[in-house]
Order: C-alpha cells, then structure tokens, then sequence
C-alpha cells in the first residue's frame, strides 16, 4: 500500500491540508502502528492504522461541521439582532443581562441561564430536599448522597431511593446534555458518566505525575477510556493497557490539568483559549472504576464535595448552554462579530458620537461575558487570591449577621415591583407571610417547580461556575452558616419564590383571555419578551395549568412543560424556558441580588490577587445589591409612559424605602442593646435614606465621622477587607504608638476589642450579637483592659451625642437593667 507520509506529504504540497496537521496525523498512524505490531503482521498493521485514522478523522470533520453550522446560526440572528435594534448599544449589553425598558426582544445570557438552573433545580427537588446542605454546609444526608454517588456511576448501592434519585440526576444530566449538544457542542452518551471533577491543581502539582499516575491508574476503568489514536478503548473490560500507553495518556491529562491547558497551546493572536463547544467534552476523559473509587480519587485530589460536584456541575453546564444558546458555541467570537455588526452600523452612519458609544458598550459587554463566565478570575496570583477570597468570606461571617434586619426594605421593592407587573401586592405579601411559616406553601411551590436556591448552594466549589474566586472549605462554611442561622437566605428564598407564585397565579388569570385581552402590563411583558399570540395560546391551554387543593390555578413554566399535550417534548421545552426566563426578569427587579453589568462596570477586567483587583473587590462588598437596586429602579423609573407617572413612581418608591430604611435602623439599634434612635432630626432620615437604598453603612456618616464598623469615610469606601487590615496592624501598631508617646502599652485593650469585633458568626448575628458582646467580649476587654470601663462610659456618652439614644443594657453588665425606652422615638435627650 502507498506510505501514508507520501499521502500526506502531496496533501501538504497541493494545498489540501497544513502542515500542522499533516505532522500530526503522521505522529498518530505512527504510535498506531506501533501498538498493532505487536499483535498482528506489518501490512495487517498499517491497514488498520490508517483505517482508524480514517474515522478518527471523519469523526472530528463531523464535530467541526456541526459547531460551524451553528456558529453561522448564531451570527445570523445577532446580525438581526443588532441591526433592527433601536439602540444597538444597549443591545450589546443586553445580550448578556436584560435591562428593562431597553426595547431589546432577543434572548439575555444572565436570564437564559438563571431559568434554565431554576428549571434543573425543579427537576431535582426530591434530590435537593434529601441530600441538599443543612445549617452547617453539610450534607443532609451524607449516606443517601455517597450511594447516589456510586449509582451514577452504575455501582449497585443496595438502596432503591438512592436508585430512583441517581436515576433523576442522569435524567437531567442527559436533557442538558442534548441541549448542549443541539447549540454545537459534542458531547457522547454515556451512561456511567457519574458527575463532574475538578482536580486540585495545587494537590497534582505538590505530588508530581509519577505518584499522581500511580494512584489513579488502578481507580480507572480502562475498558471505558477511549485512545484518541484509535476510537477504541486502552483495555478490555476488566483489563489494563500496556503500561506506556496509559503514561502517555495520563502524562497529557496531567499536563493539562497543571498547566490549565497550555501544554497543547501555543501563544497566539487570538482571543481567549479553547471554544465552550471544546470544553464539556474534556471532563469525560477520565472514567472512574465505580463511585467509590472516584470518591477515594476526589478526597485526595478533588476541589469539591460530592454534593457540589453533582449539583454545581449541573449549574455549570446550564450556564454554558445559555452563552451558547445566545452567542453561538464559541461565545467570545460570538459577541465580538455582535460588537463588529454593530460597530459598522454606526461608521455607516457617520456619527462620531454613536461610534464611541458604539466601543464603549462592545468592551462592558466583553467584560460582562468574562465575569459571566469566570475567565475574568484567572490570575497568576493563586496564593495571594485565595487567601484573600477567603478574607471577604469571614468577613461576610463578622459584618452580615444582622443583614437580615436590613431585608424588611424588601417589602416596598416587592409591592412596588408587584404592582408594575400587574399583580396585586397585598397579595404577593400575603404569599410571602405564607411562604415564611407554611410547609404546606412551600410543597405547592416545589410541585409548581418553585424550590429554595439554598437547597441547591453548592458552596465554594461552585465558583467555578458563578465568578467568583475559590475560597477554602472554613471560610465557605462560616460564611454559609452565618446567612443560614441569620435568616437572611430563607428570607429571599421564601420572598422569591412568593413573586414566582403570584406571576403565575396572574397568568393563570388571564389564561382564559385572547392574547389581545390580557391585562396589559401582561401584554407588554409578553411582547418585550417576544411571547406571540400562537405562544400564548400554547401556554394557556387547560391541561397545563395546575390546580391546588383550594381551587388555586396557576400557569408555572415547569408544570406546564410536564402536562401541556400539543407539542413536541423539546419545543415544549424552549417555550417553558422563555415564560420562566420573563418570571426571572420581573422578580429580579422585585427583590434584586447581584448585577452582571454592575459588577462588570465595579471591577472592569481586574483580576484576584493583584493590588488593584483586590482593592476593587474590597470597595465591591455589601455595595453589589446597592448598584443593582439603583440600575434597576432607575430603568423602572424611565419606562413609566409619562412625566407625571414617573413623578409618582420615584415619590413612592422614595417614601417607601425612606420608612423601612427608618425600621430597619431602629430595628439594628435594639438589636445592638440601644434604645430606639429619636426620629425627629434630620439625620436620622438622611440615614434612612441611605439605609433604603441599601447603602446604610454611608448612613452612619449623617451623624458621626465613623461608620459602624469604625472606619471613617476613606476606609468604608475601600471596603472591609481594607478596614480589616487596619485593624489587623492595629494589634501591634496601636502599642508601639502609646508606648513612642509614654503610655501604658496596653495590649490587651486592643487583643480584646479586636477579638469583640471579628468573632465570625457570634459578632454579628442580630439575635446572638447582644449577648456575646456584653457576657463575652465586654467581659474579655474588663479582664485585659484597666480602662475598659472608662471607655465603655465614654462611648455610650459619643453613641447619646451622635444618634441620641441611650443603652437598654449597657456596656460591661452581664444583664439588662431594662427594656427598651420606646418614648425616645419622638425625641431624645442630650
């Protein structure tokens, strides 16, 4: 037969294939060759060497082909996207998180994603409620969990609800896996997938490869590991490969675990590194011998817990559909031909001004996409931003204990958000009160598909998925406690899913209208989310609407998807998702969390680790809701259809948060032992305002130069972990200074307060503060400090001039001499 080097030589030559390619072919035919020869003659050899390169190559054509087709899907409808917009700017932003009044129809990155875990999470309430995180960030059920570990990965745990429940988990891993593959991705079947993995790069790194191949060799199953050379698998089932084959394939895992990739990737011009459609198929390299052998693998070299790995992979692949979904399998590229269309639009026009306006909002959205994606973490300073990444979560554990006093201003950003999309707000309150002390609501909320994010808080590990950088378990732990026992996730668990409730008793509602007779607010939503008439009548057709035992009805994306009868599984699907997507955009007005563009437009393209990317990140914390308040009552505000509208909009809105701001001040002053703050000056309502808006620590400064924390102006904007590190140096700084000016060295005094303040957990949690504070810490400072008493008069004296009000159980007693003086409302002594 013709030498296969020829063939490949002359393709060279004729243009047919480059070089690179060439190389490597011949490299593949060789090392086949050489595996063949040792079990048949040459020319039997060489004919099955190259008829394996054959459909190994055939096999790869087909995968680029279909990632082609729909990367030109893609930018076909981004084309249209961006050239019929009216404000092809806005557009740009919008493709990555919808903003409301913005005229944009097309479908958000942020919104796709955020229907499409809540729909993941619906699919596994049973497994969520049995093995989902308890109080203290464990597993519910950590034995259930390690069985539905091992069914996963097709090993008989003996428990037939481990079973069922395995068996729902690979159901939705295969749905997201169909949906990943029809947006251009290729991803094969496998039925003992199992979950995800993701290595500890410092563990393989710290042992080396040899000890690392070593110990995972016998943990696999080589009969299910496919050699890239041949199609086929290393083994038969039950055997091993020849030794130099598995060290050679492991030798190219290792490498490309440790060096995050860059072991086959050469610097280049282009931007960023692999294509998404590349990524998901690389996790399925690595078959486990069962799931205990991948659970021995994972507690010596794994980041994640089981429940994590299972859950916030799942979470991780959804948010990957949704950027290709939106922006075509590569994503990157994606956006950037989006950036180029609607650049050339505005050269065309000529317009200097809507040219600059034009690269402006191309670079927030490629900033937005990199924090959405987590690339924007990347950093050569792992140590540094680990360490610091944890910081910020201990910090959470000492700061936002008593957050949840905070949360009574949710109540008017509810009604208010409630009442512009046309739902009643007494009623979503009433839902909400019923949410927060009725188990009987939240089972109807589950079966509508409504289930509590913190069931699914897959904790630290999934940072991979959600930007942020990695923190270690303590600090995941401590801080996850701390929002748990505050009550703050169950509050906007209970809140949220309330919202969910009513909007879809409100489409309910209109399901016996045409789509021309629907309530407009309705109406409106509808047609700014391109939801069609066809559509509506779609989803409003009996069989889809669920029925609670009271007679309720309710029209919820997920129930409908399992019981509508007229179309196919997989429309049904896209159509649910769109609906749910809507539900998502109008409760995240309601009761805001974080905002892509404003953490994009905070941190920029900073990276962990760095000064000035860890300055940032400090400056960010507890402002994140602040900005996405401000950015999503400001557009709210903007698309009320007339002056006069607008004018009542922000006077109720203002009013509205100005009260509860006012409620949620004197609710943290008797929860810090003092008597309620008097109202009758102004800078309690300048404080108000600031605490409305979310924004309370800058209240503290209408009425002192410090805020609560102790820091002035400076330190507050610089952000926590700035003002930590003051106090930090303060131990040993604070000293060495009274000792320089002939003082006492008193060291105690600042052990002591440094120990009050940043006790995680017991410091800060609004019912449990109080009491640590005057049995433990004051106590603490009295037995180190022999002014302690002195001071603790002296501060209370500052906390009556600054805030006029006194302490129902002062400083240093080991209980109160009496309630709260409710009289210094309307007035307080100076």
């Amino acid at each position: 037969m013709a030498n296969i080097h020829d063939c490949l030589q002359r393709a060279v030559d004729a243009g047919d294939l480059d070089k690179t390619r060439a190389e490597d072919a011949g490299t593949q035919f060789e090392q086949l060759l050489a595996r063949y020869e040792t079990t048949m003659p040459r020319h039997a050899a060489e004919a099955a060497a190259a008829a394996d390169l054959k459909e190994a190559t055939r096999q790869a054509r087909r995968s680029r082909h279909h990632k082609v087709v729909n990367q030109l899907q893609a930018q076909r409808r981004l084309h249209d996207l961006i050239t019929t917009s009216k404000d092809p700017a806005r557009a740009l932003i919008n493709l990555l998180e919808w903003s409301e009044g913005s005229g944009f129809q097309g479908e958000s990155v942020q919104s796709w994603a955020n229907a499409l875990v809540r729909d993941v999470n619906a699919e596994l309430n049973e497994v969520l409620r049995a093995t989902g995180r308890n109080m203290i960030g464990n597993s519910r059920d950590p034995v259930r969990l390690r069985k539905i570990i091992q069914e996963l990965h097709l090993e008989d745990s003996g428990d037939p609800g481990a079973k069922a429940m395995a068996e729902a988990v690979r159901k939705v891993q295969n749905r997201l896996r169909r949906m990943f593959n029809a947006h251009g991705g290729d991803i094969r079947e496998l039925a003992d997938f199992g979950v995800s993995h993701s290595h500890d790069v410092a563990a393989l790194r710290r042992v080396g490869f040899d000890e690392w191949a070593e110990y995972i060799m016998p943990l696999l199953d080589w009969s299910r590991i496919r050699n890239h050379g041949t199609g086929k698998p290393f083994a038969a089932a039950g055997g091993t490969p020849r030794r130099a084959d598995a060290n050679a394939f492991l030798s190219q895992i290792y490498e490309g675990i440790v060096t995050r990739g860059w072991n086959d990737k050469d610097p280049s011009m282009t931007v960023g590194g692999k294509a998404l459609y590349n990524t998901r198929a690389e996790h399925r390299e690595l078959h486990f011998r069962d799931g205990s052998a991948w659970m021995d693998y994972n507690a010596r070299f794994g980041t994640s817990d089981p429940f994590t790995a299972m859950i916030g992979g799942l979470h991780g692949m959804a948010r990957d559909i949704a950027q290709m979904r939106v922006l075509g399998p590569n994503p990157k590229m994606g956006l950037e031909y989006a950036i180029q269309v609607a650049k050339r639009r505005a050269a065309l026009a000529k317009d200097a001004t809507l040219e600059q306006k034009m690269n402006k909002a191309g670079g927030k959205a490629q900033t937005m996409l990199a924090h959405f994606s987590g690339s924007v973490n990347n950093t050569d300073h792992e140590v540094a931003a680990r360490f610091l990444s944890n910081t910020r979560k201990v910090l959470t554990s000492i700061q936002l204990g008593a957050a949840t006093l905070s949360a009574v201003t949710d109540i008017v950003t509810i009604r208010m958000g409630a009442r512009a999309s046309g739902l009643n707000p007494n009623n979503v309150m009433m839902t909400s009160l019923k949410m927060l002390t009725s188990s009987r609501q939240r089972e109807v909320a589950a079966q509508l598909g409504y289930v509590a994010d913190t069931l699914a808080e897959a904790g630290s590990s999934a940072v991979r998925f959600t930007g942020d950088v990695i923190a270690g378990e303590f600090a995941e732990r401590v801080s996850g406690f701390t929002m748990r026992a505050s009550g703050l996730a169950f509050w906007t668990d209970m809140n949220r899913n309330a919202f969910r409730m009513e909007f879809s008793a409100y489409l309910a509602q209109n399901a016996d209208r045409a789509y021309d007779q629907i309530d407009e607010p309705l109406r409106k939503a509808f047609e700014a989310r391109g939801i069609t008439m066809s559509d509506w009548d779609l989803l409003r057709a009996p069989a889809g609407l669920y029925t609670a035992r009271n007679g309720a009805k309710f029209l919820s994306p997920q129930y409908w998807r399992h019981n509508q009868k007229r179309l196919s599984p997989s429309i049904a699907e896209g159509l649910s998702l769109r609906l749910n997507m809507l539900i998502e955009e109008h409760m995240e007005i309601a009761i805001p969390s974080a905002s892509l563009e404003g953490r994009a437009f905070w941190l920029g393209n900073s990276t962990p680790g760095t000064f000035g990317g860890e300055l940032l990140r400090s400056s960010l914390m507890y402002k994140s809701f602040p900005l996405s308040f401000m950015l999503g009552q400001y557009r709210r505000f903007l698309v009320q259809p007339t002056p006069w509208n607008r004018l009542t909009y922000a006077a109720k809105m203002g009013l509205g948060v100005t009260l509860m701001g006012g409620m949620a001040i004197q609710l943290k002053e008797l929860a810090k032992g003092n008597d309620p703050r008097p109202m009758d000056e102004a800078k309690f309502w300048g404080g108000a305002i600031m605490q409305g808006g979310g924004l309370g620590i800058f209240g503290d400064f209408f009425a002192a130069t410090e805020s609560r924390v102790g820091g002035g102006i400076a330190e507050t904007l610089a952000g926590p972990v700035v003002s930590f590190g003051g106090d930090v140096a303060g131990l040993v700084g604070n000293p060495i200074h009274r000792a320089i000016n002939g003082d006492s060295f008193l060291l105690g005094r600042d052990v002591a307060n440094f120990v009050g303040y940043n006790t995680p957990v017991f410091s800060s949690l609004w019912y449990a503060r109080l009491a640590y504070g005057r049995a433990v810490a004051d106590q603490l400072r009295i037995f180190l400090d022999p002014e302690a008493e002195r001071l603790m008069r002296q501060q209370e004296r500052r906390q009556q001039r600054d805030f006029g009000t006194g302490s129902w159980w002062h400083r240093g007693q080991l209980r109160p001499e009496r309630g709260p003086d409710f009289s210094n409302i309307v007035g307080g002594e100076r």
